[in-house]
């Protein structure tokens, strides 16, 4: 269980990098769309920054719970929405790009997160349990 968190990570960073890939390629084919692959572009960094934000919140939660110490801070929702709202000010009002792209890209790590999630709860349920000793009823 200790490995799952950051495995997912991972699996979140290279599946955000790998859209932020897609955008820098759409911006340097149709250069005329900028505005748009910029918004995405800065909203899937800044989405990014706070899906790990809230990873070592979890991570430091966690370690106070097993440790027997509750926790006097929530998960950081002040905090993620701060970076957010940094991301679109900044493209939008400062790099001039698309408020719906940014947005859209505000979404990219969150819905990663969701499907891998569901992708790796699909495989522990249907595939073999590592929790079995292999003895035969």
């Amino acid at each position: 269980m200790d490995d799952d968190l950051p495995s997912l990570m991972r699996k979140i960073v290279r599946t955000v990098f790998f859209f932020l890939s897609l955008g820098c390629i759409g911006w340097a084919v149709w250069p005329d769309w900028k505005p748009v692959f910029g918004g995405y572009l800065i909203g899937a960094a800044g989405s990014l920054l706070f899906t790990w934000h809230l990873a070592w919140k979890t991570a430091r939660i966690a370690a106070m719970a097993a440790g027997g110490h509750r926790s006097r801070s929530g998960f950081g929702f002040l905090s993620r929405a701060a970076i957010a709202l940094l991301a679109a000010v900044i493209s939008v009002r400062t790099l001039h790009f698309s408020a719906p792209a940014t947005v859209a890209g505000l979404f990219t790590a969150p819905l990663a997160t969701l499907v891998l999630g569901f992708i790796a709860s699909r495989r522990r349920a249907g595939g073999h349990s590592d929790d079995e000793r292999g003895e035969k009823n």
